[in-house]
C-alpha cells in the first residue's frame, strides 16, 4: 500500500462517499484477507469490542461461504455491522468492509444496505486491487533486489582468499540479512564445524536438531538437492563433490520472509552449492583434512617468522600392497583412518593430505623433541589398526620425517627438509621417525635432489623448457633422409640450456617424468602441426623418448593417442623410443602401448638394445620398427672385436626381421665406414650432427621437402 497518511486520505475519501450514500453509517472498518484491521473510521463513541459472533461472521464473509438469513449483518454493541466481501478481478479475497449503523436509528435489511453502498465499495475494490498490485510489484522488486545482492555477495566471498570458517559465517549472516529469515545455521559434524547466526535454538538443542536432520538426509530415500520444510526450519543437505552427505544448511523463522517458498528454496539451493564449493576448495575430499594448497600457504607464511616451527611429513608404507590385495577402497579406508588419527594426536594443529598416501602437518611453536614424541605416538598407534579380510591381514605402518625451521634456518624450506627425512625413514627400514639433520650426508644429498626436483617442476609449470633435435645420418639407400631425435632441455635464467644429466635423475626420483613426457609429446606435435605441414613418414621422422613412469601410468596412453589424433600430424612422422630395460620391466604396458599407437601409424624404437640377457628373445613380443644399439658397443666398435661381433649379430637379426638399426655415440669417420659395411641403417652422435632448436629444424626440413632438396647428410648414402 501507499504511505499511511496517503492511504488514510484515500480511504477517508471512500468513507465520505459511503456516508453520502448511507447517511446512517457511523463508522467504517477495513479488514485484510487475514481478518486484521488495516484502516478504520471510528464513530465518536468508538468501536465496541469485537464479539465471537462478529469474528465468525467475518471469517464466513472472507471465506466466501454461505451466509445466514440476515446475510452479513451482525450486532456489535449499539450498532449493526454490515460486512461486505472485497475481492479482486479474479474473485480472490482482498478483505472485508464493515459499516457500523446505529441499531436505534434503523434496522435496514442487509441486501438493501449492500446495494445502496455498491457504487462505493465496488470502487473501493478497484482501488484496493490496484494498490495491492502496486504493493505486490514493489514487494517482488524488493525481493528480487535482495536476492541479487545476496547472490552477488556470496559469489564475491567464494572468490576471495579467506579462511573457510570466516567465509561461511559471512554467508550465513548475508542469508539472514537479505532473506529476512530469523536465523541461519550450518552443521558439519565430521569437520567439527557448527556455525549459527541470528535467532536459532540454543547450542545443545541446535546440535540435537543437526543430528536429526543429518540422519534424515542420509536416509536411502532422501533425494540430493531436495529442500525440506518443517514448521520452524527450512533446510537442505550439504554433500561436497557429490559424495555422502556431510552436513545440513538450515534457515529458522523462514515463514516471516518476504520471499515465496519457491524462491526461498531456489536461493537456498544456490547458497548450498556455494557452501559446497567452499568446502571442496578448503578440505580434502577423501579424508576431510585441510586442502593441501591452504596448508602449503600456511607453511610458507610462517617460514618468515623468527619463531621455530616443525613440519611433519608422513608417508604410509607400501599402501600399494593393500590396494593390490584388497582393492583401492581398502586403501582409501586406511588413509581415512590415518587422517582421524592425525586429528586425534595433533589436536588443533593443521594437517593435510599432500598427495596420494602422503600427509603433512604444521606444528606451530613446537620443539623438535615434542614433535618427535608426537610422531612416534602416531607410528605406534597406526600400527595397531590392522585391516582384515578373510584369512588375510594387512597391518599398516607409516614413515615420518620431521624438520625444524624458521626464518633463520639455513635450509629455509622446512617442507623439503621434512620430505628428505621421510625418505630416509623409508630407506632405513620404514615404520620409523627420522629428524632432518644437516650433518647427515645421505640426507643432504637427497635434499639437493629435492631442490633440483623443485627446479624441474617450476620449469614445467612456467614453460621454461626447450626442445632440440639431434640428427641421425642415413647410412644406406632408401632410408628416411630427415631423421631426428627430440631432446628436452631446461632454460636457465640466463637463457642457456641445462643438459638432462643435471636434472633427469631428480625428475625420475620424484615422479616428474610423466609430466615432462606429456609436455614433450604435446609440444613436439604442436610444432609439427604448425611448421611441418608437408611432412610424411617417407620424408622425415622425429623420435620422442618415453620414461617407465609414463608407460606405467593408466592415463598416459589415452593422452598420447588423443594428442596424435587431434594434432593433424601424419602419425608415421612420429616414433617413440623406449629403453629395453623399461620395456621388459613393464612388459604388458609396453606391448599395449606399442600395439595401440602402431594401429594409428606411429613407429617404435627399442633403445639401449643389446644390454639385456635375452634381448633377441624380446623381439618376438615387442612390435618395434627400429633397434637402437647401446652406445657401449659403438664407442669402441673399430677396435674391439667383441663389439664388432655384437653389432654384426644385431644387424643380421634386424635384416631378417626387416627392422632398421641405429648406432648411437658414433665418434669418427672410421666408425661410420665400418657401420655402413655392417648394414647399420643410421648413425647418431656429435660427430654426425649436433642439436638444433626443434622448431627451426622442422621448418627447415619442411621447406626442403617442398623444394625437393636432399638432406645434406644423405649425400654419403
Amino acid at each position: 500500500m501507499a504511505e499511511p497518511q496517503d492511504r488514510d486520505q484515500v480511504l477517508g475519501d471512500y468513507g465520505a462517499f459511503i456516508k453520502a450514500l448511507l447517511p446512517q453509517g457511523q463508522g467504517f472498518v477495513c479488514h485484510d484477507r487475514h481478518g486484521q484491521v488495516f484502516w478504520r473510521d471510528a464513530p465518536s463513541a468508538g468501536i465496541p469490542p469485537v464479539t465471537d459472533e462478529y469474528r465468525e461472521r467475518l471469517a464466513t464473509v472472507l471465506a466466501g461461504g454461505p451466509l445466514p438469513a440476515d446475510g452479513g449483518r451482525v450486532a456489535l454493541g449499539p450498532y449493526f455491522a454490515y460486512l461486505v466481501r472485497l475481492q479482486d478481478e479474479a474473485g480472490g479475497c482482498m478483505g472485508a468492509l464493515s459499516v457500523l449503523v446505529e441499531r436505534s436509528t434503523a434496522s435496514l435489511p442487509y441486501d438493501f444496505v449492500v446495494d445502496l453502498m455498491a457504487p462505493a465499495w465496488r470502487s473501493l475494490q478497484r482501488e484496493l486491487a490496484l494498490r495491492l498490485r502496486v504493493v505486490e510489484g514493489q514487494r517482488k522488486l524488493r525481493v528480487q533486489a535482495a536476492e541479487e545482492r545476496l547472490l552477488h555477495q556470496v559469489e564475491k566471498i567464494l572468490h576471495q582468499p579467506r579462511a573457510c570458517d570466516a567465509a561461511l559465517r559471512d554467508i550465513l549472516a548475508l542469508c539472514r540479512e537479505h532473506l529476512g529469515v530469523g536465523g541461519a545455521f550450518l552443521m558439519l559434524p565430521e569437520k567439527g564445524l557448527s556455525l549459527a547466526c541470528g535467532q536459532v535454538p540454543p547450542r545443545n538443542d541446535l546440535a540435537l536438531l543437526g543430528q536429526t536432520l543429518l540422519a534424515a538426509a542420509r536416509a536411502p530415500a532422501f533425494e540430493p538437492g531436495r529442500i525440506e520444510r518443517r514448521p520452524d526450519v527450512l533446510w537442505l543437505a550439504i554433500h561436497p563433490r557429490g559424495q555422502q552427505t556431510e552436513g545440513v544448511l538450515g534457515f529458522c523463522g523462514w515463514r516471516s520472509s518476504a520471499f515465496s517458498q519457491r524462491r526461498l528454496a531456489r536461493v537456498a539451493r544456490y547458497v548450498g552449492s556455494h557452501v559446497e564449493a567452499l568446502l571442496d576448495r578448503n578440505y580434502d575430499a577423501l579424508t576431510g583434512l585441510m586442502a593441501w594448497p591452504l596448508l602449503q600457504a600456511e607453511i610458507e607464511a610462517v617460514a618468515a617468522d623468527d619463531d621455530a616451527h616443525v613440519v611433519m611429513v608422513c608417508d604410509i608404507d607400501q599402501l600399494h600392497v593393500l590396494n593390490d590385495t584388497f582393492g583401492r577402497e581398502a586403501g582409501d579406508e586406511v588413509m581415512c583412518r590415518f587422517a582421524v588419527l592425525l586429528r586425534d594426536v595433533l589436536g588443533a594443529q593443521p594437517a593435510s593430505r599432500m598427495s596420494g598416501d602422503s600427509f603433512v602437518a604444521l606444528l606451530r611453536d613446537t620443539g623438535i623433541d615434542k614433535a618427535r614424541l608426537l610422531a612416534e605416538d602416531l607410528c605406534a598407534r597406526f600400527r595397531d589398526h590392522a585391516y582384515q579380510r578373510g584369512d588375510q591381514t594387512y597391518r599398516p605402518t607409516v614413515s615420518i620425517g620431521i624438520a625444524l625451521f624458521s626464518a633463520s634456518t639455513e635450509e629455509g624450506s622446512g617442507l623439503a627438509a621434512a620430505q628428505v627425512a621421510c625418505k630416509a625413514a623409508k630407506e632405513r627400514g620404514r615404520a620409523r621417525v627420522e629428524v632432518y639433520e644437516s650433518a647427515d650426508a645421505s640426507i643432504v644429498r637427497r635434499f639437493d635432489d629435492i631442490h633440483i626436483a623443485g627446479y624441474v617442476r617450476n620449469a614445467i609449470e612456467h614453460d621454461r623448457l626447450a626442445l632440440v633435435a639431434q640428427p641421425l645420418m642415413p647410412l644406406r639407400q632408401g632410408r628416411v633422409a630427415h631423421y631426428h631425435e627430440v631432446l628436452v632441455r631446461i632454460v636457465d635464467d640466463a637463457g642457456g640450456h641445462v643438459p638432462p644429466g643435471e636434472f633427469m635423475s631428480a625428475a625420475e626420483r620424484y615422479q616428474l617424468m610423466e609430466e615432462l613426457d606429456r609436455w614433450v609429446v604435446a609440444t613436439t606435435l604442436r610444432m609439427l602441426g604448425s611448421h611441418g605441414t608437408h611432412l610424411r613418414g617417407t620424408d622425415a621422422r622425429f623420435a620422442i623418448n618415453l620414461s617407465g613412469q609414463s608407460l606405467g601410468s593408466d592415463t598416459f596412453l589415452g593422452f598420447v593417442e588423443n594428442a596424435v589424433r587431434q594434432s593433424g600430424v601424419a602419425p608415421d612422422v612420429i616414433a617413440f623410443e623406449i629403453t629395453e630395460s623399461v620395456a621388459v620391466a613393464r612388459l604388458q604396458q609396453a606391448q599395449n602401448f606399442m600395439k595401440t599407437l602402431k594401429r594409428l601409424g606411429c613407429r617404435f624404437s627399442l633403445d639401449d638394445f643389446g644390454t639385456g640377457l635375452s634381448s633377441f628373445g624380446y623381439l618376438k613380443v615387442f612390435p618395434v620398427d627400429t633397434l637402437k644399439i647401446d652406445g657401449s658397443f659403438i664407442r669402441d666398435v673399430t677396435t674391439n672385436v667383441v663389439s664388432q661381433s655384437v653389432v654384426a649379430a644385431i644387424a643380421e637379426v634386424a635384416r631378417v626381421m626387416q627392422l632398421e638399426t641405429v648406432a648411437e655415440y658414433v665418434q669418427d669417420q672410421a666408425a661410420i665406414d665400418l657401420l655402413r659395411n655392417l648394414n647399420i641403417s643410421y648413425a647418431q652422435g656429435f660427430f654426425v650432427g649436433r642439436t638444433d632448436p626443434l622448431e627451426a629444424a622442422i621448418a627447415t626440413i619442411d621447406t626442403a621437402v617442398v623444394s625437393g632438396l636432399q638432406h645434406p647428410l644423405s649425400a654419403t648414402t
